[in-house]
C-alpha cells in the first residue's frame, strides 16, 4: 500500500512542480537552471506545517517561526538571545507592571503604508479577540502613546514578556479584514504572491523591507508528505527537501544531507494522582502506579534514552533530561546517567516495590506496577519512542501496555488524565515550565496533563513569573526543577519523562547554504527552518 501512496505522491509533486511558474512568464513551466533546479535568485523548498487559517497572526501564524509577511517586535538569534526587530528600544518600570517598546520610524507596510503604534495596539487586540494561542490575561491594556511608541501595561510583572512578544507578528490595521490571512500585507522580507491550498506558496522579496534584503527573490515552498519530498529531491526538482529519519544515511547525487538538532521533544506524561482523588466532568482522574513517584522516577533512570534515539529512532534524535536542554533555564542537575537500571531498581526497591510472584511484574500491597501508555496512530516516530520505553521499563519489572487512539478521541475524553501518554514538548520560552507543572493548570487541558500540583513548585514558580530581574528570574526556574531537595526533574518527583528530541532531516542541494539558526521548538519545527532565509544563498 505504501509503494502506491508514495507513487501518487511523486504525480502529484510533478503537477505541482509544473505549475511553478518563473515571475511574469505566464507559461507554467518551472523556470529552471541545468537539470531541475530554479535559477540563482529562485529557491524551492518542500516544508509541512500548512496554516490552517491562512497567514493571520491573529490564528497563531507563524506559531514560533518565521513570520515571511509580517514583522515582530522582538526576535530571536541564532543562540537564543532576545533582540530588537520592529523595537528600538524596550524598557521595564521598576514594579514589573509597564513595559514601554520604542518603535522604528523607517518601517514600510508592503502596500507602501506606514507601520505605527496603533498597528500594533490593533494587532494585540485581534489576538485577544481570538484567544487562539497566547494568553494576554495579564496584559490590562496597550496603549499607542505616540505614533512610535507602544505602553503594555501589566496586572502583575511578568518575567517572560519580552518571549511572548516574539510569537505575535504585527497586522496592518488599514489592510485587515475577514480575508486578510487568504492575502496577506505586511513588513516582513516577503510578499505573498500565491497560495494553492494543501499544494503551494509562493513568495517574493518585499522592495519595502527595512532589513536586510534576501538573497533568495522568489521561494515557493510546496506542502509534500516525507517521501513525495524525498522524491522530489531524488530528481533534482526541489532545492531544500524536508525527509523523515527513515531516509538517514541515504545518499543523493549532488545533495548534502543535513540533520539539524532541535527542541521537538517527545516526553511521557504520567499522571501523578491516585484515581479517584480529581474528578473531570463527573468522571475520576488519576492512575494509582504512575501516581507512584517511585515509578515515575525508576522509569526516567530506567529509560535507555541513547538507544532508542541510536536505533529506534535511526539516529534521528538525541537523548533529553528536561524540556529545555541547553537554554538559559535549564538546570545542570537534569541530566543523569543514560539506562541506569541497577539505580531504577533500587528506587522501586526503596518505593516499596518487589517481585514476590516471580513474573517479572514488581508490585506493591497487590497492586501491579503496570498501566497504559497511549500514542496517537500515523506518528511512526512517536510509537519507536512508546516501543523504545515499553522494552526499558520491562527490563526494570514494570509493563507498560501500548494503546493506539486517534488524538481526537484522547483530548476529547482527556484520557491522558488516567493514563501515561506520548506527549510534543519543547519551548522557546521558560513560561512552558509555568505551563508544565503549576497546580493553577491541573485539569487545563494539555498542559499539566499529569495533574501535577506542589506547594513549593507553586512558589518558584511565581517568584520566577514575577521576577523584576532577569538572572532573579533565571534562578528560580532552575529551582522549580530542582532545588537541591525538591523539585520536578528526574531527582524529583518526575510528572514528565523526557525521552528524546526530534532532528529534522534535509537535503540541501549542492551550492545552497542556508546556515545556522535556533533549535526549533515543538510546533514551530517546520517555519523556524525558515528563520533566516534572508541569509539563504543559492550559487
Amino acid at each position: 500500500m505504501k509503494k502506491v501512496i508514495i507513487g501518487l505522491s511523486v504525480l502529484l509533486l510533478a503537477a505541482m512542480l509544473a505549475a511553478c511558474a518563473k515571475p511574469g512568464s505566464g507559461d507554467g513551466k518551472v523556470h529552471k537552471e541545468g537539470a531541475g533546479s530554479s535559477a540563482g535568485d529562485e529557491i524551492v523548498v518542500s516544508i509541512k506545517g500548512e496554516p490552517a487559517k491562512g497567514f493571520d497572526p491573529a490564528f497563531d501564524w507563524p506559531g514560533l517561526g518565521e513570520a515571511l509577511f509580517q514583522s515582530k517586535l522582538v526576535v530571536f538569534d541564532k543562540d537564543m538571545n532576545l533582540v530588537n526587530d520592529l523595537a528600538t528600544e524596550r524598557t521595564v518600570s521598576d514594579d514589573g507592571k509597564q513595559v514601554t517598546v520604542r518603535l522604528r520610524e523607517d518601517v514600510l507596510f508592503s502596500d507602501g503604508e506606514r507601520l505605527t503604534a496603533g498597528d500594533v495596539v490593533f494587532t494585540f487586540g485581534k489576538v485577544r479577540e481570538t484567544t487562539s494561542y497566547i494568553d494576554l490575561s495579564n496584559v490590562k491594556e496597550v496603549i499607542a502613546e505616540d505614533d512610535y511608541t507602544v505602553v503594555f501595561r501589566l496586572d502583575h510583572p511578568d518575567s517572560t514578556f519580552d518571549y511572548m512578544l516574539t510569537r505575535i507578528a504585527i497586522i496592518p490595521e488599514h489592510a485587515y479584514d475577514e480575508n486578510y490571512g487568504q492575502h496577506p500585507v505586511g513588513s516582513g522580507p516577503y510578499v505573498f504572491v500565491e497560495w494553492q491550498k494543501g499544494q503551494k506558496l509562493i513568495v517574493e522579496v518585499n522592495p519595502l523591507y527595512y532589513g536586510k534584503k534576501p538573497n533568495i527573490k522568489k521561494v515557493t515552498f510546496l506542502y509534500l508528505d516525507m517521501d513525495a519530498s524525498f522524491a522530489g529531491a531524488k530528481r533534482g526538482e526541489i532545492d531544500i527537501a524536508r525527509v523523515s529519519m527513515d531516509y538517514i544515511g541515504q545518499d543523493i547525487p549532488g545533495y548534502t544531507q543535513r540533520s539539524i538538532e532541535t527542541m521537538d521533544i517527545v516526553s511521557l506524561s504520567l499522571p501523578t494522582v491516585k484515581k479517584g482523588t480529581l474528578e473531570f466532568d463527573g468522571k475520576p482522574v488519576g492512575n494509582d502506579v504512575t501516581s507512584d513517584p517511585a515509578i515515575r522516577r525508576a522509569l526516567s533512570y530506567g529509560l535507555d534514552r541513547e538507544g532508542i534515539a541510536r536505533d529506534a529512532l535511526n539516529g534521528g534524535a538525541r537523548p533529553v533530561y528536561s524540556h529545555n536542554p541547553g537554554m538559559p533555564w535549564d538546570n545542570p542537575e537534569n541530566t543523569i546517567p543514560n539506562a541506569d537500571v541497577d539505580a531504577a531498581k533500587k528506587i522501586l526497591a526503596d518505593g516499596g516495590w518487589a517481585d514476590t510472584d516471580g513474573d517479572g511484574i514488581v508490585e506493591k500491597d497487590g497492586l501491579k506496577a503496570e498501566f497504559t501508555l497511549l500514542y496517537t496512530p500515523g506518528e511512526v516516530e512517536r510509537q519507536a519512542v512508546a516501543l523504545g520505553a515499553q522494552a526499558s521499563a520491562a527490563r526494570i519489572g514494570i509493563q507498560i501496555n501500548l494503546e493506539a487512539k486517534v488524538w481526537d478521541e484522547i483530548n476529547k475524553e482527556k484520557l491522558y488524565y488516567n493514563n501515561g501518554y506520548v506527549f510534543g514538548k519543547g519551548a522557546d520560552s521558560p513560561f512552558e515550565i509555568f505551563t508544565n507543572f503549576s497546580s493553577s493548570r491541573v485539569l487545563n487541558g494539555t498542559t499539566n496533563s499529569p495533574s501535577y500540583a506542589s506547594a513549593l513548585t507553586d512558589d518558584y514558580l511565581m517568584k520566577a513569573i514575577q521576577a523584576t530581574d532577569e538572572a532573579e528570574a533565571m534562578a528560580y526556574w532552575q529551582k522549580a526543577q530542582w532545588d537541591g531537595e525538591h523539585g520536578v526533574n528526574s531527582l524529583g518527583d518526575s510528572p514528565f519523562v523526557p525521552v528524546v528530541a526530534f532532528h529534522h532531516t534535509f537535503y540541501i542541494r549542492d551550492g545552497v547554504e542556508i546556515g545556522d539558526f535556533r533549535p526549533a521548538p515543538h510546533r514551530g519545527a517546520y517555519w523556524i527552518t525558515v528563520e533566516n532565509i534572508k541569509n539563504w544563498v543559492k550559487r
